[in-house]
């Protein structure tokens, strides 16, 4: 006996092991992330690289989030799929990669995020779990010989080039010329590069146009090069001689390790009088003088237009009190309507209901049920109940009714609000469209084969001869 019962015990431990083991060896989606580097110049790129993977396969693409960090900028460079075999298991996945460019020198960090992973754990069946990303951090500073640089801009290479141009050959008076400056930037964004400044003379007209900004990302190699527009019209208002300022910009080459300075040369400019526009100095010069005689001319020519503009004022004027009392009335009226209306007492219901108080619930329910007429006869909490035809609609009903005057210190039913006021709306909306008579009239009676008793069939079947 002892021997059988030893037996029994090994057989026993023997199979629920695996059993055990394999519920506790269950496997799990993993996420990892990276950023490299930790360390980084201000305005260039660290690669944030976040791997999601899951075993068997995932049926749908991983969720994520925005990955948008505080003064920086994020940009997306791709997704690749990946396959890992870890012992018996195979775990199929994505690998996401994000660019990010710090825009000031500090200590930036990707942290309490989330990833929604759905995989099949055991197919066809699937299973959604939620993973917090690991906390990533990364710093960002300017080189010991750039602090000097404002703006500070960080770059492989930088090219800064100009172009004129002008309205006409030779410059006069009332002819205007556009500056054209293109910056170009490698392994930097483009609203990281600073705007040109461009001089106001007097005697030209500056007007500024917006910045056209662009970056160019190549894919297979994640090379960025920027490109950013800046242009501005000169109107030349003045004879003489101008020259319009160099543009210099100095930026630090991260390749090379050091400070470069690229230029755009000065412009000269001659502008000649030009017999035909007026003189701007002339005119500020001598305002014109006022003269009666024209608004007086005026309004001789246009007394008739006058006078009708006059007399519809007036008349306005006079029925304006007699209007506007009108439309008061009248948006009184249809307010006091509105508040006897079935629609405004089932708002009285809702909010009765939504603020979970029995009494007050039942009462706005008792009195919405007396303007609720889609049939004369539905106009009592019973004869809704018989009209509605729903057997969950009666059950929260009588959950209110007991919960009001149910036995004190005896259970009663549990109704919930919000159950109620759905169950409410549907049986509003089907009676409304499917009055309770019309409904009546085309029901199917309650039992199609009603049973007799042995006695009631035997009084009507005739005795066999």
């Amino acid at each position: 006996m002892m021997r059988l019962l030893t037996c029994g015990l090994a057989i026993a431990l023997l199979v629920e092991s695996p059993v055990s083991a394999q519920l506790a060896a269950s496997p799990e989606p993993t996420v990892t992330a990276t950023i490299d580097p930790a360390r980084v110049v201000v305005g260039q790129k660290a690669t944030l690289i976040v791997t999601v993977l899951a075993p068997n396969f995932m049926p749908a693409p991983p969720e994520l989030p925005d990955f948008q960090v505080r003064n920086a900028v994020t940009r997306s460079l791709g997704a690749v799929n990946q396959v890992d075999h870890r012992g018996d298991v195979t775990y199929a996945g994505v690998r996401y990669e994000f660019a990010v460019y710090p825009q000031e020198p500090g200590s930036y960090a990707v942290a309490g995020d989330k990833i929604t992973v759905t995989y099949a754990a055991d197919p066809p069946q699937t299973r959604t779990v939620t993973i917090e990303l690991p906390r990533i951090s990364l710093d960002a500073f300017i080189p010991d010989a750039a602090q000097d640089l404002d703006p500070f801009v960080a770059a492989e290479g930088l090219t800064l080039e100009q172009s004129v141009k002008q309205s006409s050959q030779d410059l006069k008076v009332g002819d205007s010329l556009i500056r054209t400056v293109t910056v170009k930037a490698d392994g930097t964004p483009a609203m990281l590069l600073p705007p040109a400044s461009f001089a106001r003379l007097d005697g030209l007209a500056l007007y500024p146009g917006q910045p056209s900004l662009q970056d160019n990302l190549d894919r297979r190699t994640s090379a960025l090069v920027a490109t950013r527009t800046d242009e501005a019209t000169y109107m030349l208002e003045k004879p003489g001689d101008y020259t319009l300022p160099a543009i210099d910009l100095a930026w630090w080459n991260v390749r090379d390790g050091k400070i470069e300075r690229a230029r755009a040369d000065s412009i000269v400019l001659h502008v000649a009088a030009n017999p035909a526009a007026p003189s701007h100095a002339a005119v500020e010069r001598e305002p014109a003088a006022w003269n009666w005689r024209t608004p007086l001319a005026w309004l001789l020519d246009h007394w008739l237009l006058l006078a009708i503009a006059g007399f519809a004022l007036a008349l306005i004027a006079w029925c304006a009190p007699a209007l506007v009392g009108s439309i008061r009335r009248q948006i009184a009226n249809r307010r006091a309507a509105y508040r006897q209306s079935e629609a405004w007492f089932f708002e009285r219901l809702e909010a009765a209901l939504h603020e979970g108080n029995s009494n007050k619930a039942y009462l706005a329910l008792l009195d919405w049920l007396k303007r609720f007429t889609p049939s004369p006869s539905v106009n009592s909490v019973d004869a809704f109940k018989q009209a509605a035809q729903d057997p969950e609609l009666d059950q929260e009903i009588a959950g209110l009714e007991s919960s009001l005057y149910g036995p004190h210190g005896r259970e009663t039913s549990v109704w919930s609000p919000t159950r109620l006021i759905k169950l409410i709306r549907r049986a509003r909306r089907r009676l409304l469209q499917f009055p309770a008579g019309s409904m009546a009239k085309q029901a199917l009676p309650a039992e199609l084969n009603p049973l007799a008793t042995y006695r009631e069939v035997m009084q009507r079947r005739p005795v066999a001869r």
